[in-house]
């Protein structure tokens, strides 16, 4: 085994931190700029010190990434094709991106950036890395959910494309798969696709019955005695969460990391000694999702620092004077590390070659074709019907609408049974999920292969790189979270993307001046549960309880339940598991947006209303044939009467979302 099979990746919030990082023997570096990346609340680089980081790094055999990995809206695109040129003179190490648009003016504009997919894109199987390596990634960061098997069957299928696998082994966890989270977005238009997640996850809430004050506030990942699998695995970069952390944080978790990785290359015995792990900020440290231990472990009901209550433990402390022991000690054994940090890195000074050559001043930007816009669309807007009941099946029959039945995320066990309903229900068309991991993602391109649908909508690419591989029609979903035309320039030419959903994050303004291909549909939901977040965590075992310690594969099959819990600061939540999917969040009232159909009367092609049986605070006061009715109404004629109807229907519901956008 050699060192260079490895990279250790670490956080630059701040200057102090990439030194910090350097200096504890980091190979690479992940930082942003002050625009543009997904940790607004880092102090993050100007463009000012970028060349001087650079400098700096490359002499000391350390790469930087530039973090670009937020969705960019319309209006941004001049300002970040100016951008990328302007870092196209440095010798940036790569960039690391969420937005598909960006992904396709990377490729086709700017091929000589080095491309990474961040895990904002939340890759878990084998497709979505080819539609990530067509458009030019050379590595992805893999969803941290991901137990080690799984890893490693990822990283195999990488190898065979020439992608690398990035994967979390230090920092924060997420209660939720990352880049379809929207927890943050609905509540105060913090939007974590955005770089702005304001942690609604880590707050208090009305105790449950459990006897839970912070039900979603997992501790922090560490797999630092997990190096050897890691490394049989396969994975190349090892990356450690936490630009918005100190930047002794940094040096300590980077030096541990880098004394590791060196034993195991050296074939010395691995340390098993947490102990500066533990001095610097904590939540406490689980392996479980490494491990597919998903559960009660996972959770600690204190989102604060854990080093004094781990020390206090530690020390068999039996007295208020032990405690104040161990934080004098922890104060002291911290500023020794910020002492040394210091002088690791006095010598470190950017400013001899930080204005070598400004990256402010003339620069060759290409300027991109113009994207046509589609003639105004005739007649009402197609109504799409969404539903997850076999009972519900036939409303399929109804001629002047599409029906799309939700597919379960556990699709291994399903999917069979899933072929029968859709051979007796000709007309209905799969709705895919986000999450389709291992089997279930195989079962998706059986299904596929077998039913052969007029058209698909998925919120999963990999799905997508299925449907283009069969040549299936296909619409990209809700959840990848298309919010400009580059986006849907990309879906259409470099994955026959037959149509798209524009972001429900986006606002009027937002949206107006995005334009889809001439022969693509663009869809848009205005009536639907909001889902929040999806978890692959058991989220009633701190909530509503739950006897089992651990998620096993029965829960995904056969869980079936329902509870809320109230955020001390704001509205309740919805939780709810369904039968055959990951727990999810939800907010309290029903999404409807009628004022859209108003403000943008020819951006959509086809309008969809979620009509599946989640269990929200909103009430329905008409059964699903009369609500379908109701929405053609109101598609052919945006009158007034139209549109009370259905807010007598359907009530209460909520706007926010549109009114605030990203």
């Amino acid at each position: 085994m050699t060192r260079d099979q490895f990279e250790l990746l670490a956080p630059g919030g701040d200057l102090e931190s990439i030194k910090s990082a350097i200096a504890a023997g980091a190979d690479a570096i992940y930082c942003g700029l002050d625009r543009f990346n997904a940790r607004n609340r880092a102090a993050n680089l100007t463009l000012d010190n970028l060349n001087g980081v650079l400098e700096l790094a490359h002499q000391h055999n350390c790469k930087i990434f530039l973090t670009l990995n937020v969705l960019i809206l319309e209006s941004e695109i001049p300002a970040i094709v100016r951008l990328l040129s302007q870092l196209n003179t440095t010798t940036i190490d790569g960039v690391i991106v969420q937005d598909l648009g960006l992904a396709y003016i990377l490729k086709h504009h700017f091929p000589q950036l080095d491309v990474h997919a961040s895990t904002q894109l939340n890759t878990h199987n084998e497709g979505q890395i080819q539609f990530l390596n067509q458009l030019t990634a050379s590595r992805v960061n893999l969803s941290r959910e991901l137990n080690i098997n799984e890893i490693k069957h990822l990283a195999q299928f990488g190898k065979q494309h020439n992608v690398q696998m990035e994967v979390f082994v230090h920092g924060s966890y997420c209660i939720g798969f990352s880049g379809i989270c929207y927890i943050s977005s609905a509540r105060n238009g913090a939007s974590g696709n955005r770089g702005r997640c304001s942690q609604p996850c880590r707050e208090q809430y009305e105790t449950t019955k459990t006897g839970n004050s912070y039900p979603l506030n997992m501790k922090d990942n560490s797999a630092f005695g997990d190096l050897e699998a890691l490394a049989e695995a396969g994975v190349y970069s090892l990356k450690v969460e936490g630009r918005i952390k100190k930047s002794h944080y940094v040096y300590t978790v980077v030096d541990n990391w880098r004394k590791q990785i060196d034993r195991l290359v050296g074939g010395k015995e691995l340390s098993q000694d947490t102990t500066e792990l533990y001095t610097v900020f904590n939540r406490d440290f689980s392996n479980a999702f490494l491990q597919g231990e998903y559960g009660k472990s996972m959770y600690i009901d204190n989102p604060r620092d854990h080093a004094v209550k781990h020390f206090s433990t530690i020390y068999q402390c039996q007295s208020v004077d032990d405690v104040q022991q161990v934080k004098k000690k922890l104060y002291d054994d911290k500023t020794a590390i910020i002492e040394n940090v210091a002088k690791k890195t006095q010598d470190f000074d950017i400013s001899g070659f930080a204005n070598k050559s400004s990256l402010k001043g003339a620069i060759d930007v290409p300027s991109l074709p113009s994207i046509p816009t589609p003639p105004n669309r005739e007649g009402a807007a197609q109504l799409a019907v969404l539903i997850s009941s076999n009972e519900d099946c036939q409303l399929a029959q109804q001629d002047n609408i599409d029906v799309y039945y939700q597919m379960p995320m556990g699709l291994a066990d399903e999917w069979q049974n899933l072929i029968a309903l859709f051979d007796a229900n000709p007309r209905l068309k799969p709705w895919f999920p986000a999450i389709l991991i291992g089997d279930d993602y195989l079962a998706a391109q059986q299904f596929l292969a077998q039913v052969e649908p007029q058209l698909l909508i998925t919120n999963n690419a990999g799905v997508g790189m299925l449907a283009k591989q069969l040549g299936l029609n296909w619409v990209a979903g809700p959840q990848m979270n298309t919010t400009n035309s580059y986006a849907l320039k990309c879906l259409h030419e470099e994955f026959n993307a037959s149509g798209a959903f524009i972001s429900n994050e986006l606002n009027m303004k937002q949206m107006r001046h995005i334009k889809r291909p001439q022969d693509m549909r663009s869809f848009y939901s205005i009536y639907h549960p909001n889902t929040l977040l999806t978890s692959r965590q058991c989220l009633f075992q701190q909530t509503e309880g739950c006897k089992k310690i651990k998620v096993n594969k029965g829960c995904l099959k056969r869980c079936n339940k329902r509870t809320s819990i109230i955020n001390l600061k704001d509205n309740p939540y919805v939780i709810q598991k369904q039968r055959g999917s990951h727990n999810a969040i939800y907010s309290e009232h029903n999404v409807m947006n009628l004022d859209v159909l108003h403000d943008l009367p020819h951006l959509f092609t086809d309008i969809m209303i979620d009509l599946r049986d989640i269990q929200t605070e909103t009430q329905v006061n008409a059964d699903k044939i009369q609500i379908i009715k109701q929405f053609l109404a109101l598609l052919a004629s945006t009158s007034d009467e139209h549109i009370e109807q259905l807010k007598q229907a359907i009530q209460p519901t909520t706007n926010a979302q549109y009114r605030k956008g990203l």
